[in-house]
Order: structure tokens, then sequence, then C-alpha cells
């Protein structure tokens, strides 16, 4: 497999996906999703700003920040190995996370405001619940830390 050269722009967002292994809905228990909750979390106190989270049952969007001294790469990584090894115990081994994440760069503000509307709506659309602030694995639920400081959807 060649190897794959992510460029990184300083200071930009980024909306980040990564995918359960075999798209299985590893992350459908509870207590899963809170671990890539909480990893998520973990990275955003010290090396990046979270703007927008959210976990399914089978992979996850985050939209942040790195903060200068951290690459995306390094950010998924933490967040893909901590869970990875929380949740291997359940899983006899397997892997739990496809190789590599898919990133995109946010390039202004209505882009920003479409990605956030996108990621909040992800379980609405897929069934899980009825409106973005019900699902409690996302940064739309009551209650939920990001660095987002005003944003209306509507």
């Amino acid at each position: 497999m060649p190897h794959f050269v992510r460029y990184e722009l300083t200071g930009y967002s980024y909306h980040v996906t990564s995918v359960t292994s075999e798209r299985r809905p590893l992350l459908s228990a509870p207590a899963s999703a809170q671990l890539v909750v909480d990893a998520l979390q973990h990275i955003r106190r010290a090396r990046c700003l979270m703007l927008a989270y959210v976990v399914m049952p089978d992979h996850f969007h985050a939209l942040l920040v790195p903060f200068e001294d951290n690459s995306l790469s390094k950010l998924m990584q933490t967040v893909k190995g901590y869970t990875a090894r929380m949740i291997n115990g359940e899983t006899r081994g397997t892997s739990v996370w496809q190789q590599s994440f898919h990133d995109r760069v946010i390039r202004n503000d209505r882009q920003l405001e479409e990605t956030i509307r996108y990621i909040h709506d992800n379980p609405v659309v897929a069934g899980l619940c009825v409106r973005p602030e019900d699902f409690p694995f996302s940064s739309a639920y009551p209650g939920s830390s990001t660095d987002l400081i005003s944003f209306t959807a509507g």
C-alpha cells in the first residue's frame, strides 16, 4: 500500500471521520460510545479545540482545530488507540477501527455551519433519535462540552 501524505494547514478546522472495522456496530453499546466521547474530550483539554462531535454505532465525526504542535494523525492515533485498547477486551482481539481516517479542511463560515449541522443531524438521519439534542453521544446533547463559543443552527 502506498504511503499517504497528509497535508495540514495550521489554525484551520478539520472535519474528521473514522469508521469501525468492517463497519461493525461496535459503538452501539453505550459504554463503548462513551469511551469515544471521553477520548475526544481528553484531546480537547490540551491538544485541540473541539467544535462538534457525534459517535454513531459504526463511526464517529469530529470537527476540531489541532493546536500548533499537534497533528490530525497524532490526535486520531490517541483517540483510536485508547478506544481500541479499552474496547478490544470485549471484541476478543479483533480490529476495532479501519486503518486511517477521512479528513476535510473547513474553508469558510458557511462550510463550518453546514458541517456542524451535518454532524449533529447524523443520528436523526440514522433514525437513532428525533432531535439532535436527544442523542447522548453528541455535542448537541445538553451539557456536552465543546469549544464552540456561539452557533445557532436554524
